[in-house]
């Protein structure tokens, strides 16, 4: 899926079943610092909400986590398969894309700028000819949409679900017609 499987001084690989606990509690250790800002985007991790959902991407193979020295310094899902949340935010689609979510830097490690290094280095070792890389967030956080409009990701709309906004971005891969 991807060329390379470091950027920087961080290791990248595809989370194992011994990972589950520590993926689920960096997952909710960031809603619980969201949640300390005001920002209510994943409280439902707080209470333990989603866990099967982890396990079974952790179970997949769509599940990975960011190392530096041992230590899980982020996670991310990342898979070519829509899950119902993205079927409800994006409709059914049958093109060739691939979907991010739970993004998250664990707090200790927060300021280093290893989200952005992260998205990066998906960028150009991503083994995707053409097609699409799709995410959502939370309307209501500025930042994380300035976040990811910064790293390349273009707008494309909201979605409505559960009286809450969600951002919808995506990263279009095509390759370049010569001449």
């Amino acid at each position: 899926m991807f060329r390379t499987y470091e950027f920087d001084n961080y290791t990248v690989r595809i989370a194992g079943e011994n990972d589950t606990e520590s993926v689920i509690r960096l997952l909710q250790d960031t809603a619980s610092n969201l949640q300390k800002k005001g920002v209510l985007q994943w409280e439902y991790l707080l209470q333990g909400e989603d866990t099967k959902e982890i396990e079974q991407g952790i179970l997949a193979g769509t599940t990975y986590v960011a190392e530096a020295n041992g230590k899980m310094v982020a996670t991310f899902n990342f898979s070519s398969k829509q899950n119902d949340w993205d079927i409800t935010l994006w409709g059914e689609r049958d093109d060739a894309a691939y979907y991010i979510h739970r993004l998250a830097v664990n707090p200790r490690y927060r300021h280093q700028q290893i989200g952005r290094m992260l998205l990066s280095w998906m960028d150009s070792n991503l083994k995707l000819v053409e097609g699409y890389v799709r995410l959502d967030c939370i309307a209501n956080n500025p930042v994380l949409n300035k976040f990811y409009q910064d790293a390349g990701f273009t707008f494309v709309g909201y979605a409505k679900q559960e009286e809450e906004n969600f951002s919808k971005y995506e990263k279009i891969y095509q390759v370049e017609k010569q001449d």
